[in-house]
């Protein structure tokens, strides 16, 4: 064995001292120098929420900072931004930005967050920083809703299901199912099915993710019945809401829902023999059997079909049916004001943002 000069084995006892130092604090030991990609910004609570905008209440997002390891890492700066107009949300400090450090377990809260009563999705954007230097960044997406729409949302929301734009459909498919439990033709199916034209879905006590081609993604609510033919759902009872209705549409007797834009989002609920219209984000048109648009539905609105003497141009069967818009107050641009009085939570899984 070669003998090390006295300097070279101070260097050398540097080094390993600076790569134990490094090791604990999960970071990379190259250079010293911090990389991102030895980081995860995990969003725990907070992603896909809805929230009232009467009761002016937000759910609080919560995200975890991670090492290449997954273990939390603690000390981290998290700062949180809201959109500074338009639908969004104020912090406890009533302004659109707070920033926190992660504890012992990696976690950081934005505390006392509250929509500010416009309707609409936004965004609230996540930026961490460690030992003064960037390391990630996450998006958490929520929706303030008016009260018309919170009737039929609490089933409604975010399941962790991949994204229509991300999907892979077999070309002999009309789309694919993925759900807890549900039934397919009568048969119980545990996790996911394709559909074909015909294909006759009923969900049980959770609510179904469809995803068809031409990116379009539907979320059928618990206890609901579809079936299927070429970019169509067609609605039996139950309520089904389009997150993103792309080139295709949903119907229930004579009427068409389908969204103006194809990444317009909005809820379809039948109740009896009449039919509930509600629009996210987005507009909504309904039309009838010959294509003629009975109405036009804009967004944080809702439109009522039901059976009636008086001709409208549309039909459920045989009844004739009347539009009832339902009135909402206004703020600005015909914002919908409304609310639950509680914030509507997501059904949430832990996120990851980062590799």
């Amino acid at each position: 064995m070669l003998a090390l000069s006295s300097k070279r084995f101070l260097s050398l006892g540097m080094n390993l001292i600076k790569i134990a130092i490094l090791g604990m604090l999960g970071l990379p030991s190259g250079a010293g120098e911090l990389s991102g990609t030895a980081f995860h910004i995990a969003v725990i609570d907070g992603q896909g929420a809805w929230n009232s905008v009467q009761a002016k209440l937000a759910h609080e997002p919560v995200v975890q900072v991670q090492d290449r390891n997954h273990k939390p890492v603690a000390g981290a700066y998290v700062e949180f931004d809201t959109p500074n107009s338009g639908a969004g949300a104020l912090f406890a400090n009533g302004t659109t930005h707070f920033s926190s450090t992660t504890n012992a377990d990696g976690m950081a809260t934005a505390s006392g967050l509250h929509n500010n009563g416009v309707a609409g999705p936004f965004i609230i954007s996540v930026h961490v920083s460690f030992q003064g230097q960037s390391v990630g960044e996450a998006a958490i997406r929520q929706t303030n809703i008016p009260k018309s729409i919170a009737a039929n949302s609490n089933n409604l929301q975010d399941p962790r299901t991949p994204a229509a734009s991300d999907a892979s459909l077999p070309a002999n498919v009309l789309g694919i199912a993925l759900g807890d439990q549900f039934l397919l033709n009568g048969a119980p199916t545990p996790s996911n099915a394709n559909l074909f034209r015909g294909s006759r879905l009923q969900t049980m006590g959770a609510p179904t993710t469809v995803l068809l081609h031409d990116k379009c993604e539907f979320l059928l609510g618990p206890h609901s019945a579809v079936t299927f033919s070429e970019h169509q759902i067609h609605i039996e009872n139950g309520a089904v809401r389009a997150k993103h209705f792309g080139n295709c549409k949903m119907g229930y007797g004579g009427l068409w829902v389908t969204g103006v834009q194809a990444n317009s989002d909005g809820l379809v609920s039948i109740s009896g023999e009449s039919m509930e219209v509600a629009s996210v984000s987005g507009e909504l048109q309904v039309l009838n059997t010959t294509g003629e648009i009975v109405s036009t539905i804009s967004p944080g609105s809702v439109a009522t079909f039901g059976a009636s003497s008086v001709a409208s141009g549309a039909s459920i069967g045989a009844p004739v049916l009347s539009v009832r818009s339902a009135a909402l107050l206004g703020v600005g641009a015909g914002v919908a004001l409304a609310g639950l009085g509680l914030a509507v939570d997501a059904v949430l899984q832990p996120t990851s943002t980062s590799p």
